[in-house]
């Protein structure tokens, strides 16, 4: 059976669904934090919901991309997405379908308080036709 916060992620990511803005806002903490790794055009860290709205534009301008999950379990206050990334790239139109796992912080009202992003990454910056920082 599905914890609540797996069913809110599980909701979020429903195929077919059409994104109310309203209602994602409502399963989020004021004092959100987003993570994605930087070296992604859209990566940094991003905080509160204005941080969400910021973090939100920057990902749209870079690519369309559709979350397809394989896997949604719970951790104690977190729960842990796994499936791929499907779109394409707005500046070159490559298309792309990606592994990513993302990681959901719950407070104890069940809003979100933290996501972290992470994905394949020389996957993705391949597409992106961005060079990876040497090692």
């Amino acid at each position: 059976m599905k914890s609540q916060r797996e069913k809110i992620i599980l909701n979020y990511f429903a195929p077919n669904r059409t994104l109310d803005v309203v209602d994602m806002y409502s399963w989020l903490s004021p004092d959100i934090t987003i993570s994605e790794p930087e070296m992604l055009p859209w990566g940094g860290r991003y905080k509160g919901l204005t941080g969400v709205g910021e973090y939100l534009t920057k990902v749209t301008q870079s690519i369309l991309s559709e979350i397809q999950l394989e896997e949604v379990y719970s951790c104690g206050d977190k729960v842990v997405a796994i499936g791929r990334s499907n779109g394409k790239v707005r500046k070159n139109g490559r298309p792309f379908n990606i592994r990513v796992t993302q990681l959901f912080t719950f407070n104890p009202d069940n809003k979100i308080s933290q996501v972290e992003f992470l994905a394949d990454l020389p996957s993705f910056l391949e597409v992106l036709e961005e060079k990876l920082p040497a090692p």
